[in-house]
């Protein structure tokens, strides 16, 4: 049996040689370096295939980034032609900020809540944490040589959440977004009790969807919540003459707070590959996910 010490130190030059050549050293390693063995040195483990082979994983695969949808939990109540042409100037025509029935449309069921804001094309969910650090030189003057310490400054405001929405016919940012910030503008973030209609703002729910299995539907891997939003500034809007193209119109929203949350309380491979095996119908005496036996 050779010198462990010794055959530790010509395993090291042998790695970089091997590493020279093109080989990795981490997972093609000798057992002699290893153990001080005067055994031949055999891969262990391929890098490549393990990587592969946990990437079959749904917990592990790459998500879709494309696939998502945006929730707006309610519409201000004062949303209407009476309220908004009380707010702002008409100049005396009835027909100036009139939105009761494109409110009505655009806010429908149809349009909101059977696959999120059918409106909406994109979503920047913004830098929310961020924490202000220095340096304090806490000897002063005499601090020299000393490197001065780490200290926190407090965590960073909120930025604002960006949704993008198209352009339609019966404009979604023109005649919903655009007066709900009008009445973001008069009344404010104040605190008010539950059920007053001064209350302007609302909940937002941003659904990311991944792929489960073939002619299965998609599901929420992760699910954003920002609370009370309300809309306080929509971008300028540029016309001309040039080819057609798709109309987006960019909005920021404040919030106060938000979350974030997973879907790892559901057994959900045990679910896809149900499904898979057996249908939908073997979903079918199971109420709950959490229910045990049956599944």
């Amino acid at each position: 049996m050779n010198n462990p010490f010794s055959d530790a130190i010509r395993g090291l030059g042998d790695n970089v040689s091997n590493a020279l050549k093109g080989l990795n050293p981490l997972s093609q390693p000798s057992l002699t370096s290893l153990f001080g063995f005067t055994v031949p040195g055999t891969p262990l483990i391929s890098t490549r295939d393990y990587f592969l082979s946990q990437m079959e994983s749904w917990f592990t695969a790459i998500p879709l980034r494309t696939q998502w949808m945006v929730l707006i939990q309610q519409y201000p109540t004062l949303l209407t032609t009476q309220v908004i042409q009380q707010l702002e100037n008409t100049v005396g025509n009835p027909n100036n900020f009139d939105i009761n029935q494109a409110v009505s449309i655009l806010k429908s069921y149809p349009l909101n809540k059977v696959i999120g804001c059918l409106f909406a094309q994109g979503v920047d969910i913004p830098q929310m944490e961020q924490l202000e650090v220095g340096r304090d030189k806490v000897f002063g003057d005499k601090q020299r040589g000393f490197i001065p310490g780490l200290i926190s400054n407090g965590r960073e405001p909120f930025q604002n959440l960006t949704i993008q929405f198209r352009e339609t016919n019966t404009s979604f940012v023109d005649f919903v977004i655009r007066p709900w910030t009008i009445l973001a503008e008069n009344f404010g973030m104040v605190a008010r009790p539950d059920g007053d209609e001064r209350n302007v703002s609302t909940t937002i729910t941003i659904l990311q969807f991944t792929r489960t299995y073939q002619k299965i539907s998609q599901i929420p891997r992760k699910m954003w919540t920002f609370y009370n939003c309300m809309p306080i500034q929509l971008d300028n809007k540029n016309l001309t003459y040039d080819q057609e193209a798709l109309e987006i119109n960019s909005t920021q929203w404040a919030f106060s707070n938000y979350t974030v949350a997973n879907n790892l309380y559901l057994p959900l491979p045990d679910i896809i590959n149900k499904i898979k095996d057996k249908g939908f119908k073997s979903l079918i005496p199971r109420i709950s996910p959490f229910q045990t036996g049956g599944f």
